[in-house]
């Protein structure tokens, strides 16, 4: 443990990339100055000046060590360890983007020095003028009192400080190996931009208040008064870094005064961000990420080998990889690379591509440009094109196979698959960063059911302990479930529809057979890691890894329930395909919206629901014309797709015959639904009509359940048509309700005759509707 009083050796320190833990004093009013280093190195312990409170933030690979060595220490009984019955979370997590120290705040040596360089310049404009400031005298008389008096001697002293200054200076300084006269052309083009005092300035000194940028004259002038205007553009333009770059711009005229000359020059919106310790975050898709979830081994070494020993390292994603640009932030991250993410979409200008590489380079991030393969032509030329080396230490193209031209060297990354073990991980350290403890069978079972993406874990994790924070006193295990499922809306595309959840295996009323069958469906998911994984089943698979049912009956025997009671044993949510916006007369249409549900599904880890699915899935037939190979190409299709799903797939179909023969092969599960019989039928009556309906002492269902061979899903019906007869008839249910109903249900099943079994009412009244 070293005591750093001096703010240079405490970044000489973090530089050093060893185990640290930073202690800083949280000093009210104090400003802040300097952006803190995500490194996976260090963790900050932030204490209040009353020693009262103690917030602690933790990297992403050290939090569980941290967290247990407070155990340790709590288990020695020290007086002064805090117990860890009184750690709580902060919400949200402890963000520390910048620490304090000494009072000054980042900007007071660049103000200083402006203030001094301001005097001299407006001493020399009254000295020009003969000692008359015109009608300009007032504002002249207030501004120089408040820029000091002018000194030469003090002006170049004030500009020594600020290149010494073992802050944000330095590294822009150090970074682009700028000349004095660069950094005194930086802070005066920034001035406007940091107090209005200077744009006032700057108004008095070009005599016009409605320019509060200077122009080139003027800044050459401010730069040394025997420097002409030719000579700053010469100087601006001269240096490859200084121009190319853009660090010092022509600011852009306003809407209102187009076609009138440039308004002024400007710095870089990179540097001024830096100036004022602004986080780096855009509106337009961009960001600063520097903490993830863990990262994959093989990827992570084959990044840590790239940017060790390639020199501006850049790397492609190909297109279609499975969250690629997730993994990779992470990996990055792991490594200790905080990462700055940009939509390709959002890039409209070669200048905003330049602006995001140099808050990367200022940042020490790597630039890691995202879904340039959804992206417009010009966008993705845009990336490919501009030259960018010697700006990042780093650029990642995802979404693209082919290199930037100006690339030295390009590597491709290889992202695998994650596996369940990888996943496992994830959730526990998501639950346990948001204070949800880390039970391992909970994170084990989270990992089965869900192949959630990075961002959608932490997301999760973030609103289960929002609710438990609310009171929700859950099981952690169902409040990531039901956090889940919020999560997962987002991701269901227009071609289906997320039916309700609202049946359990106690609504469902099957042969002990088949409800055997159809529980098992759920087991192979949930065991699927231990099963294909830990004992090696996988490498005797020849249809994928993913669990694909049929279930095959006649229409209202429970299919379509089953469907929704699997998913929610699961906790996963239910994607019910709708066919008639899948199918499209447009040859490949077809093929694109199959293909958009079960990327739906994946990124939600949902079961994928085809209802009637022979209208889809029906055997292949013989090629006669284009219409029967376009068929047989959408079929062949969905067979492939089904394949590499990894999730569960059911399909319901009210005859098996119809089903392709290369389907019911690659389906782990075909289960036959029968018609129930007069004991089943008669506990579908019984929960049909919910315990809090007003019923009648004649209702028999019993009565109704052995006279008539009804299927589950007509019986419902019937109840719910029974219900609203009775609510508009004195609002309980009574036998002629239901006979009614009954009836109108047959002769719209076309069962004409069928009502007579209904001729010889009961003897008695029996309201046998227990749920025994």
């Amino acid at each position: 443990m070293t005591a750093l009083v001096d703010p240079e050796d405490v970044e000489r320190h973090l530089a050093a990339d060893q185990p640290t833990v930073l202690i800083l004093e949280d000093r009210a009013g104090e400003n802040e100055v300097h952006p803190l280093p995500r490194s996976p190195f260090v963790a900050v312990i932030l204490v209040s000046s009353e020693g009262t409170d103690v917030q602690i933030a933790l990297n992403q690979l050290d939090s569980a060590r941290l967290r247990d060595a407070i155990g340790l220490a709590e288990q020695t009984a020290h007086p002064k360890v805090i117990s860890l019955s009184d750690v709580r979370p902060v919400q949200p997590p402890l963000a520390l983007p910048h620490f304090r120290h000494g009072g000054e705040s980042a900007l007071r040596s660049v103000t200083d020095w402006l203030d001094a360089a301001f005097a001299l310049a407006l001493d020399r404009l009254v000295a020009a003028r003969g000692g008359d400031a015109g009608g300009w005298s007032g504002d002249l008389a207030a501004l120089m009192a408040g820029f000091g008096a002018a000194d030469t001697s003090e002006e170049a002293r004030l500009f020594g400080i600020m290149l010494e200054t073992p802050l944000w200076q330095q590294r822009l300084f150090r970074t682009f190996a700028l000349e004095p006269a660069e950094v005194r052309a930086i802070c005066l083009a920034a001035a406007p931009d940091l107090d209005q005092r200077y744009a006032w300035a700057y108004g008095l000194l070009q005599n016009n208040y409605a320019e509060p940028r200077p122009s080139g004259s003027t800044l050459a002038h401010l730069l040394d008064p025997d420097l002409v205007g030719a000579e700053f553009t010469a100087l601006v333009t001269g240096r490859r870094l200084f121009a190319r770059y853009g660090l010092v711009r022509p600011a852009p005229a306003p809407a209102d005064r187009a076609g009138e000359p440039q308004p002024g020059y400007r710095a870089a919106p990179a540097i001024l961000d830096l100036m004022l310790g602004k986080r780096p975050r855009g509106g337009g898709g961009w960001w600063l990420q520097a903490a993830a979830l863990p990262a994959l081994a093989e990827l992570t070494a084959d990044l840590e080998r790239l940017f060790t020993h390639v020199a501006d390292p850049v790397a492609t994603i190909a297109p279609g990889a499975h969250d690629g640009a997730e993994e990779v932030a992470a990996a990055l991250l792991a490594i200790g690379r905080p990462v700055l993410r940009a939509d390709a979409w959002a890039l409209e200008s070669e200048e905003k591509l330049i602006d995001l590489a140099l808050h990367a380079r200022l940042h020490d991030a790597v630039l890691l440009l995202e879904g340039l393969d959804q992206a417009s032509d010009a966008a993705r030329s845009l990336c490919l094109s501009t030259d960018l080396q010697g700006l990042v230490d780093g650029l990642v193209l995802d979404g693209v196979a082919s290199a930037p031209k100006a690339a030295r060297a390009t590597v491709a990354l290889n992202i695998g698959r994650v596996e369940a073990e990888d996943r496992k991980k994830r959730w526990a350290f998501a639950m346990r960063d948001n204070g949800l403890g880390s039970d391992e069978e909970t994170s084990a079972g989270l990992a089965a059911r869900l192949r959630f993406r990075l961002s959608d874990i932490r997301l999760v994790a973030e609103l289960a302990a929002g609710r438990r924070r609310a009171g929700d006193t859950s099981d952690t295990e169902d409040l990531m479930l039901e956090a889940a499922r919020h999560v997962s809306i987002r991701h269901a595309p227009a071609t289906v529809r997320r039916p309700p959840l609202h049946f359990d295996w106690t609504d469902l009323v099957l042969p002990e057979r088949i409800e055997a069958q159809v529980k098992a469906v759920p087991t192979h998911v949930v065991n699927g890691p231990t099963v294909l994984d830990h004992w090696g089943y996988s490498r005797r698979l020849s249809y994928g890894r993913g669990v694909g049912a049929l279930f095959c009956g006649a229409s209202g025997t429970g299919k379509t329930m089953s469907a929704q009671v699997i998913a929610r044993a699961l906790g996963v949510d239910l994607m019910q395909v709708e066919l008639s916006r899948c199918v499209s007369k447009y040859i490949g249409e077809t093929e694109k919206n199959i293909d958009a549900c079960f990327r739906a599904a994946d990124a939600a880890s949902a079961c994928l629901l085809f209802d009637e699915a022979d209208a889809m899935f029906g055997k292949r037939t013989q090629i006669k014309d284009a219409h029967d190979r376009h068929a047989n190409v959408e079929v062949a299709y969905l067979l492939q797709r089904i394949e590499a799903y990894e999730g569960l797939v059911i399909l319901t179909s009210n005859l098996k015959a119809n089903i392709d023969p290369a389907f019911l092969r690659r389906l782990r599960f075909v289960i036959d639904f029968p018609f129930p019989n007069a004991a089943e039928r008669q506990m579908i009556w019984e929960r049909a009509i919910p315990d809090t309906a007003p019923c009648a002492e004649d209702l028999d269902v019993a009565f109704l359940a052995r006279r008539l061979e009804l299927s589950g899903g007509s019986i419902q019906q019937i109840a719910v048509n029974a219900a609203f007869a009775a609510a508009s008839d004195g609002g309980v249910i009574e036998m002629r309700h239901v006979m009614a109903a009954t009836r109108a249900e047959l002769i719209k099943m076309g069962q004409f005759t069928a009502e007579r079994a209904l001729e010889d009412p009961p003897s008695r009244a029996l309201i046998t509707r227990g749920r025994a």
